[in-house]
Formats: C-alpha cells, sequence, structure tokens
C-alpha cells in the first residue's frame, strides 16, 4: 500500500457554504492562537510548557474547541505541540536563531483535518463533512475536481485548505493506493552528487548524468537576493522565500518525474539508490561547500523517487554508496588517486566518468548482496565513459520570473 495525497478543489460552492467554511477556518486559528496563549501564560508562570494532553484537557471548554470536531481541535493541538518540540529540539542544540511558534494572522483562515468518522466520501465526487453540535446543520456536503490524473483509493483523512490568492477552497485527500511490483526487468543504478546531482546506469547499457548547476544557480541567486533584504521577516523576504520554494519544489519534482518515465522506458523493475546514512559525517569542504553540502535535498529527491517510481511497480532500494566513487570497476581495487580531476576516473587504462563509476558499483554491491549475477552486457563499463547529458531547462531565463521548466536530452 502505498499512502498518496490529492489536491482537489472545491467547485460550486454557494454563499453559505462558503461562509460556513470560512467559520471553520476561522475557528481554527483562533485556537491556535488560543492555545499558543495559553503555552506562554504556563510557562511564565510556571516555568514549564504544557504538552498535548495537558492541553486537551484544559482547552476542551473552549468555544473554539467546541465550533470543530474534537479530532479537528486536537489535531491543531497536535500540530502546534510538534512546532515546541521541534523548536526545543533546535535550542538544546545550540541554535539561538531559533524561536518559538508565534501566532497566526488574526484574519487568517487555517487548515481544519476531518478524520475517520468526521467525514464520508460519497459518489460523484463529493464528500459529507460532519460540524459538531455547536451548529444549526450537522453536515456539509461539498463536490470537488480532482486532477484528471488521480484515481483515490480507500480515503484516511481530508483536510479542508484555503487559498487566499485565489480565494478558493482546496481538499487534500489522504489515502491508500495497491502497489503491485514488477519483478522482471532492468535495474537502474542512481548515484546522487552537487556538480552532477544525478549520475545512472541501466543494466541495458544506458547511462546518463543531469547536472545540478541549474539547482545550485537557483539557491546561489534567492541567497543573494535575501541577502539585500534588512529583516527575515519583512515582506520582501517572505515573499523570496516562498517563490525560492516554490522553484526548487518543482526541480525536485520534474527530476524525480523524469526519472521515473525514463525508467519505464527502458523497462526497469528496480532503482537503486546511494545511502544517505553518515553522508555529512566527518566531512570538510570548506564554509561554502560545506553549506552546499547540508542544504542538498538528498533525502527529499529519494522520497519523491520512492513514491512516484511505487505508482509505476517500481521498487527503489537504498544501497551503501561506501567506498564507490573509489573503486575501480575494471580490477575492483579501491584507489583514491583514480580521481584525478572532480568528474574524471583514470584507472587500469580507461578514462571514466567518476559519478557513473560510483553508480556502477553501486549496481555491483547490490547484486553481490542479493547473490544475483548479471548477464553479460557489451558495453557496461563502456558506458561509463559517455554517458547521455540531460539538462533541465525553464520557460523564462531570470529566475525572478521563472515559470515552469523540463528536462531535455542533449543531442
Amino acid at each position: 500500500m502505498q499512502t498518496l495525497t490529492a489536491k482537489a478543489k472545491v467547485v460550486n460552492l454557494c454563499d453559505r457554504d462558503a461562509l460556513l467554511l470560512g467559520l471553520l477556518g476561522f475557528a481554527a486559528t483562533k485556537l491556535w492562537n488560543g492555545a499558543n496563549h495559553h503555552r506562554r501564560s504556563v510557562w511564565n508562570e510556571t516555568g514549564k510548557i504544557p504538552g498535548f494532553a495537558e492541553q486537551c484537557r484544559e482547552l476542551k471548554a473552549n468555544r473554539w474547541y467546541k465550533l470543530l470536531p474534537s479530532q479537528s481541535s486536537q489535531e491543531i493541538l497536535g500540530e502546534q505541540d510538534d512546532s515546541y518540540r521541534s523548536w526545543f529540539s533546535h535550542r538544546k542544540n545550540g541554535n539561538k536563531n531559533a524561536h518559538p511558534p508565534g501566532f497566526r494572522k488574526k484574519d487568517s483562515l487555517s487548515t481544519v483535518t476531518f478524520k475517520q468518522n468526521a467525514f464520508e466520501m460519497l459518489p460523484g465526487n463529493r464528500v459529507k463533512l460532519k460540524l459538531p453540535k455547536t451548529y444549526a446543520r450537522q453536515e456539509i456536503l461539498l463536490e470537488y475536481q480532482l486532477p484528471p490524473d488521480v484515481t483515490l483509493g480507500k480515503v484516511q483523512q481530508v483536510k479542508l485548505v484555503y487559498e487566499p490568492k485565489t480565494g478558493d477552497w482546496y481538499l487534500h485527500i489522504t489515502h491508500k493506493v495497491m502497489i503491485k511490483y514488477s519483478e522482471i526487468g532492468n535495474i537502474m543504478s542512481l548515484d546522487l552528487g552537487i556538480v552532477n546531482i544525478i549520475a545512472g546506469l541501466i543494466t541495458d547499457g544506458f547511462s546518463f548524468i543531469v547536472p545540478g548547476g541549474e539547482l545550485l544557480a537557483l539557491d546561489r541567486y534567492f541567497q543573494k537576493e535575501k541577502a539585500k533584504c534588512t529583516k527575515s521577516t519583512s515582506r520582501k523576504c517572505v515573499r523570496l522565500n516562498a517563490k525560492w520554494g516554490r522553484q526548487r519544489s518543482h526541480y525536485l519534482h520534474v527530476l524525480t518525474k523524469w526519472l521515473v518515465n525514463l525508467a519505464i522506458a527502458h523497462d526497469v523493475s528496480t532503482i537503486l539508490v546511494g545511502e544517505l546514512k553518515g553522508i555529512r559525517a566527518g566531512k570538510d569542504w570548506g564554509d561554502v561547500g560545506n553549506q552546499k553540502l547540508h542544504a542538498w535535498p538528498f533525502s527529499k529527491i529519494i522520497s519523491l523517487l520512492t513514491y512516484k517510481a511505487a505508482l509505476a511497480g517500481i521498487r527503489v532500494i537504498k544501497v551503501s554508496e561506501k567506498s564507490t566513487s573509489t573503486t575501480c570497476p575494471v580490477c575492483s581495487r579501491r584507489t583514491k588517486k583514480a580521481r584525478v580531476y572532480r568528474g574524471l576516473f583514470v584507472h587500469c587504462g580507461l578514462a571514466l566518468n567518476a559519478d557513473l563509476v560510483g553508480a556502477y558499483n553501486i549496481l555491483q554491491r547490490y547484486l553481490r548482496e542479493a547473490g544475483l549475477t548479471l548477464p553479460d552486457r557489451p558495453g557496461v563499463v563502456g558506458a561509463l565513459a559517455r554517458p547521455a547529458v540531460n539538462l533541465f531547462v525553464w520557460r523564462k531565463t531570470t529566475p525572478e520570473g521563472r515559470e515552469q521548466g523540463t528536462f531535455k536530452q542533449a543531442a
């Protein structure tokens, strides 16, 4: 089973229902702010921050708590408790810039979560949201529109989300779908990096790389623009952070979708990725290099790739990448001196792409540990020398005005 979240737009919403949805979102904001005020008051009086269970007991009679389904109110208190725990963890680790969760704007409409018996999915893309007894109406019926390529599985929860820019309401529907993995097919091995964000090798002899320069340029641009802001909380800085996050997220989604489509085209049943555990430990690349390493979205790439590949029936398996980039694919000897210049690996009279050497050795390690043998395929090692280069191209070139982009393979 694979857990997914589908974003569905609420359509044909009458004024009466829109007013009721606005009241739910407003009550959620007031409950968050009231719970935050309660936490800070107790903290100032006793020196201790009340936990989730204590807040549920104390705020159970709160008017805003009663205006939401009980599980929805508990979800808001739980979200705030997680935020406080995260802040305290940063504080414990010596991060002086970390601040406790703040208050939400009074006119904002917060997300409301409906769990278990608080909703009912109906035929014809409709959902029934159940309301507490404090309302004259005990339920509200909403019609929604799903993206064309989405089919809902077993629904677990529904989140009611308001987007102030468009003034529309959306349903974030969390559901589970059955996954059937393919057992027979080629294997794709991936080595993640910074200069080349992806270096991949498929057992049919096809090799490719995806340069990471576009993502580096994106991060560098927004970091420079943010440095011009006087305050990190200024309107301009907040806007830059939001745009940066959207463009970064779009790039990673397009990258992982492109990888899955490539895997489907080459009849791949298994994708191997380097295990990230301890990747940052004991490494010092200088201030700039360390910043790039710690900010690079290795985990995000693997997470997105895993769920997108699962929907296509492709397994994603993590393999230890220890010493894979310094081991010769021909003689299997480990030699650090073979990496003579960044992406160049020279050994046994061959000049190979160093990142693809890592992908090749990840593949060999997996085959050995799984007790499998790879049929003789001519050109597998030879493919390490001349991979296909795939570039990401934005529709507009200026970072401030970029729109969606896509990958294209170089000639």
